[in-house]
């Protein structure tokens, strides 16, 4: 599962070669042009353009990145990205998405436009890119909330590497703080109502679990190192981080680990299955990891294959 300066140089390239009479309304033009495109009235239209930019900016710095520049075509992107949005006739259907990347997108990494076209290529991956942002807004329960103009504007000017009306950092500052209260108000719901659930368990320190196998072995210390199988979700669902696909089992000590699994582990006997459900004061806090958004609550299902006691080496 990642400006404006030429434009500037010509402007005052253009008022120096003026005459006298001329330079006063050059110089009003020049201040008008370099005057924030969109304004705001309220916050809904103001984190809906900052969310377009954010993702907008983000899209083509990935398009643009070594191992995809010159691959699609950004004005195609940004077409199929901003007529999924407002829901304007599609020359690619969504369902046709797949198998149009799946012919245009080789193995190698390369791009074949012998079957489908660079235009239907980025025009494709840009609805894909729509719908990841889609479903990020659905999931987080504000995509009724969005003004869709100003999403698409926002993304309109991240693409094409306009001088935004809202500075980009100051955007990514205020989409950051918006998703961070989301996250944090989401799991504290959603944790004050699972510890009510059936076969729900708590401890001190607010980590929830279920147990599905108890298992019968030995259980780890700390410093022992556990084999183990687990599926990482956010709590609505969306799946971050497996083992199970590769089948590979993963190796670690548990106080290398974030807390709310080190100590989940720590109640675990070898062969036991549990599920634990973490606030975000012992995921990954404040700050959050990457692909882990701040103040986000986790759900882990997690099965301890086996435990090798630390043995010290004097």
């Amino acid at each position: 599962m990642r400006y404006f300066s030429l434009f500037i140089i010509s402007i005052f390239t253009f008022v120096s070669c003026e005459s006298n009479s001329n330079n006063d309304n050059s110089i009003e033009n020049a201040e008008v042009e370099s005057l924030p495109k969109y304004s705001f009235t309220n916050f809904e239209q103001k984190i809906s353009y900052c969310i377009g930019l954010d993702h907008g900016t983000s899209s083509r710095m990935f398009l643009n990145s070594e191992n995809f520049i010159g691959k699609f075509n950004l004005k195609d992107v940004e077409k199929g990205m901003i007529d999924y949005l407002k829901g304007t006739d599609l020359r690619i259907m969504p369902y046709e998405v797949d198998s149009v990347l799946n012919l245009y997108l080789v193995d190698n990494g390369q791009v074949d436009s012998s079957i489908v076209s660079s235009a239907d290529g980025s025009f494709a991956y840009g609805i894909s890119e729509a719908q990841v942002l889609v479903a990020s807004l659905v999931s987080r329960g504000i995509d009724q909330t969005m003004v869709v103009d100003l999403l698409t504007a926002g993304i309109e000017d991240g693409m094409e590497g306009h001088t935004p009306s809202v500075p980009l950092k100051d955007a990514r500052i205020e989409v950051v703080a918006y998703y961070s209260g989301i996250n944090k108000d989401a799991g504290e719901q959603f944790l004050a109502q699972n510890i009510e659930r059936e076969g729900v368990l708590g401890t001190k320190s607010g980590l929830q679990y279920q147990v599905f196998e108890k298992g019968n072995g030995i259980k780890p210390t700390g410093i022992d190192t556990v084999l183990v199988h687990y599926t990482g979700r956010f709590i609505d669902g969306r799946e971050f981080e497996s083992t199970i696909p590769s089948m590979i089992p993963a190796k670690f000590t548990p106080l290398g680990l974030i807390p709310g699994f080190a100590e989940g582990l720590q109640l675990m006997n070898e062969g036991a299955k549990y599920r634990f459900f973490m606030p975000y004061q012992l995921a990954y806090g404040e700050k959050g990891s990457a692909g882990i958004e701040p103040y986000s609550a986790l759900v882990f299902d997690v099965e301890l294959l086996k435990v090798t006691k630390f043995v010290p080496n004097y």
